[in-house]
C-alpha cells in the first residue's frame, strides 16, 4: 500500500505547485498596476482626479535645503472632486513616480514627509498624505487634497509621470505626466 502513496507524490506535489502559483499569480495581479490610462475628467475610484501642485526642491534656489549629489524633493499635490460616495474604494492608495527608463519612485515615509513640511514651513498645515485621505474620503461632490513627497534623481525630473492606483481598481491605474523642468 505505501507504493500507492509514493506513485501519487509527484501528481500531488505538481497540484500543490500549480495552486500556489496560481494563487501568487492572482495576488500579484491585485497588488500590481498593469494597465495605466491618462487621466481625464472621467471618474477613477468615484473622483475626478487632477494634478494641483508640483515643487521641485534640493538646488539651494527657493529654498536653504540642499541635497546631496543630484538628488531632489518632489512634492505632488493631487486634488480629488467625488463624484460618487468613496466608502471603501480608495484604501491601500498607491501612488508613484516613474520616468521614461521604467525606473520607479514609492513616496518617502510619514516621518521624513513630517520632517520635510517642518523645514519648509514650521507654521503651515500640513496635507495629508494618500493613505491619510483614504481614511477619511470625501463627501459626494466635495474635493479632497492630497500631498505625497518623493526624493528622485535630477535627471528624471523631466519625464516624470505619477501614476495612482487604489486596491479596489487594481490592475488599472491612472497616470499623470508631470509638468515640471530640471534645474
Amino acid at each position: 500500500m505505501w507504493w500507492v502513496a509514493l506513485c501519487a507524490l509527484p501528481v500531488l506535489l505538481t497540484a500543490a505547485y500549480y495552486a500556489n502559483a496560481w494563487r501568487n499569480i492572482g495576488e500579484f495581479m491585485r497588488r500590481a498596476e498593469l494597465s495605466a490610462m491618462p487621466a481625464t475628467v472621467e471618474p477613477f475610484a468615484g473622483a475626478v482626479w487632477q494634478v494641483k501642485q508640483v515643487r521641485l526642491i534640493g538646488d539651494g534656489r527657493d529654498t536653504k535645503i540642499t541635497l546631496p549629489g543630484q538628488m531632489r524633493i518632489l512634492i505632488l499635490r493631487i486634488g480629488a472632486t467625488a463624484t460618487d460616495e468613496i466608502a471603501e474604494r480608495w484604501t491601500q492608495c498607491s501612488l508613484t513616480l516613474s520616468d521614461d527608463k521604467d525606473r520607479r519612485w514609492r513616496p518617502v515615509d510619514v516621518i521624513l514627509s513630517a520632517n520635510i513640511d517642518r523645514q519648509l514651513d514650521p507654521k503651515a498645515e500640513p496635507v495629508n498624505n494618500c493613505n491619510a485621505v483614504a481614511f477619511h474620503p470625501p463627501g459626494k461632490g466635495d474635493m479632497s487634497l492630497m500631498e505625497e513627497k518623493f526624493i528622485v534623481p535630477a535627471d528624471a525630473v523631466p519625464s516624470l509621470v505619477a501614476q495612482l492606483s487604489f486596491s479596489s481598481t487594481r490592475p488599472h491605474s491612472i497616470s499623470f505626466p508631470l509638468q515640471v523642468s530640471a534645474p
